[in-house]
């Protein structure tokens, strides 16, 4: 994470090397207001679905309260179990709520308010495409915790969902304070992720990684998510929490490979690449040819589900 000594030394003079100083970055990224989802995330229907007494009543009576998480609700359950013929849709909470199951809940309690909030904050950055960016977030964030699972490091908590909903916040924070250059960096085309983040820190100074790690540090919101957010494209470097960084950067990678990159332009990874990444090594080590493409079989069919999944939320 940007330390504090980085921060002093960027107030105390900017490098002459960058064509923005990195106490200009801080200073901007410093007036993003914070994202109220972020330090509370509908607690009322969060503490009841930890609870051992979680009735689905109670549940479709607090999600009735929240016409947004309503919605996304009957939207995921009708396009994943019936399809569109309007006979067959449900129509009501309750029954959404007992089709999806808790697991899924959970994961639109967390994505619903903060993607209204990270909406509203960057109302400004009108070159952003909202349905690409969100789709490619919750799609590597359904695939973080799936990988995680697959590779036996599961979370006891909703961080790895978390982590992977946010990996590229940055992109976010830096479509709103310098939409300039990021309209610049957006409008080209990228072989893979190092050369996209050498552009934007050609510009910069900083890329989308170290913005959006700061801004959540910056913010108080738990170590895990602040550093998946930092090295999702290097989880190696990642001091302590390699597997969910690891995690991230894979379902990163294979949710653009099934066509959703997000708002930039660059090329899916080939298949036959994946085990190549960082990520992989870390969180499957070395595995016989066999056992790696029964791994990529597993996988293949998980971004499947996700693909149904996606056409429900977004």
């Amino acid at each position: 994470m940007v330390s504090s000594k980085e921060i002093a030394s960027a107030k105390s003079g900017a490098s002459s090397k960058r064509p923005v100083s990195d106490f200009l970055v801080i200073e901007r990224i410093n007036q993003c207001p914070k994202l109220a989802s972020l330090r509370s995330i509908n607690q009322t229907l969060s503490s009841l679905l930890n609870s051992e007494e979680s009735f689905v009543a109670q549940i479709a009576e607090v999600i009735r309260l929240d016409p947004s998480l309503t919605t996304r609700v009957l939207d995921l359950v009708n396009s994943i179990f019936f399809g569109s013929p309007d006979e067959q849709q449900v129509k009501g909470v309750e029954e959404a709520a007992l089709f999806l199951g808790l697991n899924r809940i959970s994961e639109l309690i967390i994505a619903t308010p903060i993607i209204e909030d990270i909406v509203d904050l960057g109302k400004s950055a009108k070159s952003l495409d909202w349905v690409d960016f969100w789709k490619h977030s919750i799609g590597t964030a359904i695939l973080t915790r799936e990988i995680l699972v697959i590779a036996d490091f599961p979370c006891k908590d909703e961080s790895d969902y978390v982590a992977g909903l946010l990996h590229n916040l940055g992109k976010i924070i830096m479509a709103v304070t310098f939409p300039d250059e990021f309209s610049r960096i957006y409008e080209r085309s990228y072989k893979d992720a190092k050369e996209f983040c050498d552009s934007e820190r050609s510009l910069l100074g900083w890329d989308h990684a170290k913005m959006g790690a700061f801004y959540l540090w910056n913010h108080h919101i738990s170590r895990e998510i602040v550093e998946t957010a930092q090295w999702h494209n290097e989880p190696n470097s990642a001091p302590h929490h390699p597997e969910l960084a690891a995690a991230a950067q894979l379902g990163d990678i294979l949710v653009q490979s099934v066509g959703i990159s997000g708002i930039e332009r660059s090329k899916p990874m080939p298949r036959e690449n994946w085990t190549d990444v960082p990520g992989w090594g870390i969180l499957f080590g070395e595995k016989s040819e066999k056992e790696t493409q029964n791994l990529i079989v597993e996988l293949e069919q998980t971004l499947e589900r996700v693909g149904n999944t996606l056409k429900g939320i977004i």
